[in-house]
């Protein structure tokens, strides 16, 4: 606890004694120059009695100073020096005219300084007692000195013990205040370290590595994860924009300043962005996540970037052995089931067959066909997927691809009980790409709405080129069916690979889930975009937007592309 306002405060020093002795020897060395002076030039008045009482009192003090245990007694105890301080001035003025009355400032100032409350009390009380009293048994203040000792000295010393005791009083409280603020901000300190610690242990055992990057790009928290995988490269302190090049932490053919580090550092965030990473400890797949937290930074007040990379290494390998043996399998199988469907195309067509073996021979072509196209959406999406898918572009009219996939689905739609509305659009509808790709989105998107549809319903089929707006040289091309449609939940992944919404996925409705996520991959790849509205038991509609042919545009172009 600190000390009370007005309490005495409490000497640093250990030696009280010495604290004492020198509290007092401005006074005595005062006294001791003014007994000198009187001695030289008013000799009397030094031989008076009074004076040299006065002398032997400031003797005794002196040496109480010197001789008393003061680290022994309390605080209070110091009171008697002053007192006898004042007591000596009080004698120095009871000789006659001896002028030394002013003397008093030193123990006044000693009282109201260091004994609060109390020691201005006493201040003001000696300081009247030391001008009064020799007056008063003098029992005359006639000449014109007299008067002004005792009617100015005492109230001089009063206002000077009163602003001592003000300043002292607000002094004393501030440094109580300082002295609590400091505790505090102690406590505090201990606290927030003792939780650096703990959150460095705990980021030390978490299973992703973490760091944290402030404003200027300066690593700020690092855990042991990135500590190991880095081999110390990257360490607290670090800026970023030092790292030399060939020790960046950006994935692979992404350029240096599109990494995650210097996005982050930029203020972008962003969640789960995966890539294959080359490390001082070899090469790794890692999950890149970023968080923005704005006034954060606890020395600047500025914005802190969290960056987490979650190591999926083993995941994707997995995953890469697995794509690698469904297209090794699918290329393994497209030949023979080539020629299953061949030949039973064959045994069909084939005179005077009976209407039994043609009934199993029709279901047998179906499922063949269903199997051959299962295989060929594997090897499409595994192309995608790498990089690999070849597009031989040329200028396309889009409205003949999408009525040549209307004619085909027609008949299954008509099986189905369902109606199948297209119009095809007045003037042409150029596009530059592939028209087989372009013809496998159509029948993709169609066979969705075809299969998730009920009897009695209707698929419309639209296609529009260009809005007459300036500007506006997009082809769209909307489908939309009223079937089961697709939970909220659902609609943000169904062009995913293999994805297929939980309302169907036990239903009588099959599918791969491959459909939608190939039509997405072919349309980027031709530089457009694919978009899904849904609503339970409402229906969907698809819509297909690529960029319109130039004009003039002429020739093939054959390139590969890569999601």
């Amino acid at each position: 606890m600190g000390a009370v306002v007005g309490e005495p405060r409490r000497e640093e020093t250990t030696d009280r004694r010495s604290a004492v002795f020198l509290l007092h020897l401005p006074f005595v060395a005062t006294a001791a120059l003014a007994t000198v002076g009187l001695t030289v030039y008013e000799h009397e008045m030094v031989v008076d009695g009074a004076y040299l009482s006065g002398v032997v009192v400031l003797v005794v003090a002196v040496a109480l100073t010197l001789l008393v245990p003061w680290q022994r007694l309390g605080p209070r105890a110091e009171l008697t020096v002053p007192l006898v301080d004042l007591l000596a001035v009080a004698l120095f003025v009871g000789s006659e005219t001896a002028p030394v009355s002013l003397l008093a400032i030193f123990p006044v100032l000693w009282l109201a300084q260091r004994h609060g409350t109390l020691g201005v009390g006493l201040a003001i009380a000696g300081a009247f007692l030391v001008t009064w009293l020799p007056t008063a048994i003098a029992g005359s203040a006639g000449t014109r000195d007299q008067i002004a000792r005792v009617a100015l000295v005492p109230v001089v010393m009063t206002a000077v013990a009163l602003s001592v005791g003000a300043i002292q009083r607000r002094s004393d409280a501030r440094n109580l205040l300082m002295r609590r603020q400091g505790t505090v901000l102690r406590r505090a300190a201990a606290e927030l370290g003792s939780e650096r610690r703990l959150l460095e242990a705990v980021l030390g055992t978490a299973g992703a590595g973490i760091l944290v990057i402030d404003a200027e790009g300066r690593l700020v928290l690092v855990n042991r994860l990135i500590t190991d995988v880095t081999h110390g490269v990257l360490r607290p302190g670090l800026r970023i924009d030092d790292l030399p090049p060939d020790r960046s932490v950006a994935p692979e053919g992404v350029p240096l300043e599109d990494g995650p580090l210097h996005r982050a550092i930029r203020g972008e965030q962003f969640d789960s962005e995966v890539g294959w990473f080359a490390l001082p400890v070899g090469r790794m797949a890692l999950r890149a996540s970023v968080v923005q937290l704005d006034d954060a930074d606890p020395t600047t007040g500025g914005r802190l970037a969290v960056v987490t990379f979650e190591n999926l290494t083993e995941q994707l390998t997995a995953l890469e052995l697995k794509e690698d043996f469904v297209v090794a399998a699918s290329h393994e199988l497209r030949t023979p089931l080539t020629s299953i469907v061949g030949h039973l195309e064959l045994a069909v067509d084939a005179p005077d067959l009976p209407p039994a073996v043609a009934r199993h021979l029709d279901v047998a072509t179906r499922n063949a066909d269903r199997l051959l196209t299962l295989v060929g959406d594997l090897l499409t999406a595994a192309a995608a997927r790498g990089g690999d898918l070849a597009l031989v572009r040329a200028d396309v009219d889009l409205a003949a691809v999408v009525d040549e996939a209307v004619a085909a689905i027609s008949p299954v739609a008509q099986a189905a009980g369902l109606q199948v509305v297209w119009t095809p659009p007045p003037g042409g509808t150029p596009v530059h790409g592939d028209a087989a790709a372009l013809r496998q989105v159509a029948d993709n998107v169609l066979a969705n709405a075809v299969k998730y549809s009920d009897a009695g319903g209707v698929v419309e089929v639209s296609l529009r080129a260009g809005s007459g707006r300036p500007g506006d040289r997009e082809v769209v091309l909307r489908v939309r069916d009223e079937g089961v449609g697709i939970a909220p939940e659902d609609v943000h992944q169904v062009f995913t690979r293999f994805y297929r919404a939980r309302a169907v996925r036990h239903g009588s409705r099959h599918g791969t889930g491959l459909g939608l996520h190939i039509c997405r991959q072919i349309v980027e790849a031709h530089g457009g975009t694919i978009d899904l509205e849904s609503e339970p038991g409402r229906g969907t509609t698809v819509r297909v937007r690529l960029p319109m042919a130039d004009a003039g545009r002429a020739g093939t172009e054959t390139a590969e592309v890569g999601a």
